[in-house]
């Protein structure tokens, strides 16, 4: 571990710092995990929003994904031409369309998680439950201040 920082704000900066790496070796992780589904990671992210959301609008994608319009439109484009997820007309908006899993396209994001989870119940046997409470409170608590702030 490097030396520690003298103030908070650098011990905060050095923290925010270390998410770079983290995210490409998590990004790398889901992108091995993926082998032999046909998915790519940004696939494997909207599959998941549809997952959670059920049944919703690109615009609704984009928001909970947190992600570009443009690339979540590519994207649903692609799982669209892959029958991962179908259109339904939106009875409230003529011109828009909700997005939803189709059943494979829903088989094949369980059997994604599924293989996620039981590799994270390997991996979380090496923190304490406070340490993975902590972390999730950061994380949520830093994402939060930091998109006010943008």
């Amino acid at each position: 571990m490097p030396k520690k920082p003298n103030s908070k704000a650098e011990l905060l900066y050095a923290g925010i710092q270390m998410t770079r790496p983290l995210l490409r070796t998590i990004s790398n992780r889901v992108e091995a995990d993926l082998e032999g589904t046909g998915l790519t990671v940004g696939q494997r992210a909207v599959l998941e929003a549809a997952l959670n959301l059920e049944q919703a609008t690109a615009p609704q994608l984009t928001n909970f994904l947190q992600l570009k319009r443009q690339f979540v439109a590519k994207i649903l484009k692609e799982l669209l031409d892959k029958e991962q997820v179908e259109q339904v007309s939106n009875p409230r908006h003529k011109r828009s369309v909700f997005y939803r899993l189709t059943p494979p396209g829903k088989a094949l994001i369980e059997k994604v998680r599924k293989a996620e989870m039981n590799r994270l119940e390997e991996f979380v046997k090496e923190f304490s439950d406070e340490e993975v409470e902590t972390y999730y409170r950061m994380q949520y608590v830093l994402n939060d201040a930091l998109a006010k702030r943008s």
